[in-house]
């Protein structure tokens, strides 16, 4: 049971608000209220959610105080008026059915970023510290049991505390005193009995801005003042330093919130915590919480699971940004790339009837829908030759190693459920009609594309190499294929001294990876002098060169290099259909995408079978 980790099932108070457990679910955006801020049924039931999974506290994501002229998102939750009220009370209630649970909304004004705050007059200023406890004070008549304020990621609090963008000469340059007032007024709505956070930016990751030094000092400024807990964060710098790509190493960030302690409350650490061991080490050593985000929205029982001894069946969240993606590239509602079931939160239901279910394929697509299938009560049969599928080969390059996570995860999952199979090895048409099931998912995958079909000997596709089947060092390579596989295949070539290059039709570097993981790896590929030649189609490959052709000017060269590795795409895989059985073709076997998509249709397949 709870042994294994006496610290993360401490309790702790927060002011005189005392929290079950160290976790905490963070103020992560949605997308799920409305354009006017009013909230949705799917807004609520997420929380729901994540409350019946056992977490300490609840922080509600960043809410606009001054709708809608600070308003940070485009379906931004608003706290600013009364005529809200009614859809907060709704949300507590709902979450407070888990009595145990702790609940609080993060206030947020976006501020002037580019601008700073120099040019604001008193007035303005003011009547926003008005504004933050007015908002409170309406949280506080919602039934929430505390409140946060966003005083970090280059938001209006951050704003003031930075030297980057507070130069005035007035009280008010004073880098603490907005953040101090603001605390003094909910007081003075709400009373000093009501607890009051604060998300705090104790390092700007610029120059000139907020130092670890001065941080410290802010926060020891603001916790004598009468903020009840600090969560250690950044402030106006990249947002790779705070929605991290899978590359980051676990528990990263939390040096902020050990570098700001001792203080005389509570110090929560956050950044790619995603395992039990490693936020117990955290608590031990580094802060007195520990943030859960990603990994709550992976699986919001990650809390319970642990508490119950079964850690090894927790999804852990991988990094895969889908739900970055989603959010802020996007501009839409919140997606996980591990758990379909994000903006639903739907209990799977039984079958009306038990079938025999024959699933060909064990990546992503294929074993999650053996678990649903298996959920839904149906005899899953499960044949495969790789147990993973491509996750095998997705795990494989620098930094990509969480992906394997995702197979512990279903090789647990699936071994524990009695209704599910295990076949190993070739699969054939007779082997899956010997079992006369009703219903059949093919989730074969794809295979590598190689153009110039005389010329394949010539030509090492992607797959062998970062299966360990080819092993190349110290050569000169050229990549045929800029998509992420070959811009990953690079970085791994990189590893053992080859001298790489890689050619791309198409003059879009990763065009549809999410923002910051591009950034990164980009970065990575400047670092590690590898060019991405554009503009160029592959025509045919020699002993020792490559021909190429110019796309704008039809011009031919000669690429000279010792070994040629073609990524130029998958195409999906079929290798048999059977006629006069329900049979349904999912993920890269239906069409070339990502895990998410992979998950989602594995999913949905599983929940109509």
């Amino acid at each position: 049971m709870k042994k294994g980790y006496p610290k993360l099932f401490e309790p702790i108070n927060i002011g005189n608000v005392e929290l079950m457990n160290r976790v905490v679910f963070p103020p992560i955006s949605t997308n799920f209220a409305l354009e006017n801020g009013r909230l949705t049924e799917r807004f609520v039931r997420h929380y729901e959610r994540r409350a019946r999974g056992g977490v300490g506290l609840i922080i509600v994501e960043n809410t606009s105080i001054d709708f809608p002229e600070g308003k940070h998102m485009p379906f931004q939750p608003r706290i600013d008026s009364k005529a809200v009220l009614k859809d907060w009370k709704l949300l507590t209630s709902k979450v407070h059915k888990y009595e145990r649970v702790k609940l609080s909304v993060e206030l947020a004004h976006e501020g002037w970023k580019k601008m700073g705050v120099d040019y604001l007059s008193p007035e303005k200023i003011e009547e926003l510290v008005e504004k933050f406890a007015y908002s409170a004070r309406l949280a506080m008549d919602a039934g929430f049991d505390m409140v946060e304020v966003q005083g970090a990621h280059g938001l209006l609090i951050n704003q003031f505390l930075s030297p980057l963008t507070n130069h005035r000469d007035d009280k008010w340059g004073e880098p603490t005193r907005f953040a101090v007032e603001v605390r003094k007024r909910i007081a003075e709505k709400c009373g000093w009995d009501f607890p009051v956070t604060i998300r705090l930016a104790v390092d700007d990751f610029l120059e000139g801005g907020i130092t670890l030094r001065t941080g410290r000092e802010i926060a020891l400024t603001l916790a004598r003042t009468g903020y009840d807990m600090i969560q250690a964060d950044i402030g106006l710098g990249p947002k790779e330093k705070r929605l991290e790509p899978m590359h980051y190493p676990q528990a990263w960030r939390a040096y902020l919130a050990e570098s700001i302690r001792p203080l005389p409350v509570p110090v929560a650490a956050v950044g790619m915590i995603r395992e039990p061991a490693v936020a117990e080490k955290v608590l031990e050593t580094q802060a007195d919480l520990v943030i859960l985000g990603r990994p709550l929205i992976a699986d919001p029982d990650w809390v319970r699971k642990v508490a119950e001894g079964k850690e090894h069946l927790i999804r852990r969240c991988i990094g895969c940004s889908e739900c970055i993606k989603a959010v802020h590239d996007e501009k839409g509602p919140i997606r996980c790339g591990v758990n379909a079931n994000v903006g639903n939160e739907e209990e799977v239901p039984k079958a009306p009837r038990k079938r025999v279910v024959a699933i060909i394929g064990a990546g992503p697509a294929g074993l999650e829908a053996a678990r649903v299938a298996a959920m839904r009560g149906h005899e899953v049969h499960l044949f495969y030759e790789v147990f993973g599928g491509q996750l095998t080969l997705a795990m494989v390059p620098p930094g990509k190693e969480k992906i394997g996570w995702l197979i512990e995860y279903y090789r647990n999952v699936l071994s524990e459920m009695p209704n599910v199979h295990f076949h190993e090895g070739e699969t054939t048409k007779e082997d899956i009609l010997k079992l006369n099931p009703q219903a059949v998912v093919i989730a074969t995958g794809a295979k590598p594309f190689l153009p110039c079909s005389g010329e394949r000997g010539l030509i090492t596709p992607f797959d062998k190499v970062l299966r360990g089947e080819v092993r190349v060092e110290n050569k000169d390579i050229l990549i045929g294929g800029g998509g992420l596989v070959g811009v990953e295949t690079a970085l791994y070539l990189a590893q053992f001294n080859n001298r790489v290059r890689i050619i791309k039709r198409s003059p879009a570097i990763l065009p549809n990876i999410e923002r910051i993981t591009r950034g990164y790896l980009l970065r990575e590929l400047e670092e590690r002098e590898i060019p991405i030649l554009t503009g160029r189609r592959f025509v045919s490959a020699g002993e020792g060169y490559a021909i190429v052709e110019n796309t704008e000017t039809g011009e031919k060269e000669m690429i000279k290099c010792d070994v040629i590795i073609g990524a130029f795409g998958m195409r999906p895989y079929v290798p048999f259909i059977i006629e006069g059985i329900e049979y349904h073709i999912i993920g890269d076997a239906k069409s070339v995408r990502n895990i998410a998509s992979a998950v989602r249709e594995g999913y949905e397949v599983g929940r109509k079978l």
